[in-house]
C-alpha cells in the first residue's frame, strides 16, 4: 500500500516547524551568548556596622554597571537573604550590602556568604562563597543537655519507664506464644473414634 504524497509533505512541515522553534528558543534563551562577570568582595567592620562591599567586572575588567546581586548567608537548611530585595551595582559597578549583627555563626562565630547572579541577561548566572567570622558564636552549655523526664524524647525517658514498658512488651508476647503453642498442640490431638 503506497501513502499519499500529502502526509509526506505534513509530516515535513511538521518538524520545519518544529525545527524554527527549537532553534528561536535557543538563540532567545541561549547560554553561549552570555558573558562571565567577575565578582570581588571586601568588608570593613567600624563602629559595629559590618559592610560587605561587592566589585562586578567583566572579562575586561571593566566595572558592570546595573547588575543585581543577591547576598546570602548559609543556614542549616536554606539560604537566607541579606540585604535589600534588589542590590544592584552603581556606576562603578560596586554595591554595599550590611551585614545583621545577630546572626548566629558556627562554634567560632563563623558564617558562610554568599554572592549570586542569577538571571541576567547579559551574564552568566555564577556564584561566590566566603566565609568570614562575623556571626555570634553559638556556645553549647551542659545545663542545655536534655535530662531524663517523662516530657523528655524517647531517648532521654525515665529509666523506670523503660524497664516496665520492656517487661509489659515481653509479657504479652509470651502470652501470644503460649496461646499460640496450646492452640497448636490442640490440633495435633487425634480424634477418638466409636467403632
Amino acid at each position: 500500500m503506497k501513502v499519499p504524497n500529502y502526509l509526506d509533505m505534513r509530516v515535513l512541515k511538521v518538524f520545519i516547524l518544529l525545527g524554527i522553534m527549537v532553534l528561536n528558543n535557543s538563540i532567545i534563551y541561549g547560554q553561549d551568548s552570555l558573558e562571565d562577570a567577575e565578582i570581588s568582595l571586601s568588608f570593613t567592620d567600624e563602629n559595629d556596622v559590618k559592610t560587605i562591599t561587592a566589585l562586578a567586572t567583566d572579562q575586561d575588567g571593566l566595572p558592570i554597571e546595573e547588575l543585581d546581586l543577591y547576598f546570602y548567608v548559609v543556614r542549616t537548611f536554606s539560604l537566607l537573604p541579606i540585604g535589600d530585595i534588589f542590590n544592584t551595582t552603581d556606576e562603578n559597578g560596586e554595591v554595599f550590602v550590611e551585614f545583621p549583627n545577630d546572626l548566629p555563626g558556627d562554634s567560632e562565630g563563623n558564617v558562610i556568604i554568599v554572592v549570586k547572579i542569577i538571571e541576567s541577561d547579559i551574564y552568566n548566572d555564577s556564584t561566590l562563597e566566603i566565609i568570614k567570622n562575623w556571626g555570634l558564636p553559638i556556645i553549647l552549655e551542659d545545663s542545655k543537655v536534655e535530662k531524663r523526664s517523662l516530657w523528655a524524647a524517647a531517648a532521654n525517658a525515665p529509666i523506670s519507664l523503660v524497664v516496665i514498658v520492656s517487661l509489659m512488651i515481653i509479657s504479652v508476647w509470651y502470652i501470644i506464644c503460649y496461646i499460640l503453642f496450646k492452640l497448636y498442640k490442640l490440633s495435633r490431638v487425634k480424634p477418638l473414634v466409636d467403632d
